[in-house]
């Protein structure tokens, strides 16, 4: 099923790319209908806040449609998008003060619940919310860059050179960035952990 749909979208990613490079006018709506999800999704990643990942998706293709022209079919149009996710991102945070709203709502509800089919867990849903409210404080504490890398990289499973391309960075810089992400991490977690081994 899986491989299906990613054959199905290559297929309709192929035919979008040949109407942009055939200059169609039309192609941009088609191009957010496509793929809008997919940018939010990475967007609300990076952005750790529904309202500012709106903004961001809203940015992108604004962008994506101001850049058809240049656009030379090189890459697929989602690899295309998600560079320019990753470069809004990093420019937009480090142009302004950014400080992102937090929100209230989990993003593993799932785990807040016990699993699927558990029972709610009221003490279990307040330790989870309270680790959740930790690691989003953490992620914020990181720069752009390094929670950039740390997303792509632990969220989207991408492999080092991949992300290195959508970063437009070497290679040797994405694994600084991941290994200063993971300490600074750990770092920001520390208490979290001592307060584990002293129970």
């Amino acid at each position: 099923m899986g491989t299906r749909d990613e054959t199905t979208l290559a297929e309709l990613d192929r035919l979008l790319v040949e109407r942009v490079l055939a200059k169609d006018p039309t192609v941009i709506e088609d191009i957010v209908r496509t793929y809008k999800r997919q940018v939010y999704h990475l967007a609300l990643e990076l952005c750790r806040n529904h309202d500012d990942a709106e903004d961001l998706v809203q940015e992108v293709f604004i962008r994506a449609w101001n850049n058809l022209d240049s656009f030379r079919g090189e890459a697929r149009l989602s690899t295309w998008l998600h560079r320019i996710t990753v470069n809004l991102f990093i420019n937009t945070t480090r142009s302004r003060s950014y400080q992102a709203r937090k929100e209230s709502d989990s993003f593993d509800e799932e785990y807040m619940t016990g699993g699927r089919g558990g029972e709610y867990d009221p003490e279990r849903a307040y330790v989870s919310k309270e680790i959740a409210e930790h690691i989003e404080h953490a992620l914020l504490k990181l720069s752009p860059a390094q929670r950039t890398a740390f997303v792509l990289r632990h969220y989207h499973d991408l492999p080092i050179k991949e992300i290195a391309e959508q970063m437009n960075n070497t290679e040797g810089t994405v694994k600084v960035l991941l290994f200063r992400a993971v300490r600074n991490l750990q770092k920001h977690l520390s208490f979290y952990r001592d307060d584990n081994r002293t129970e």
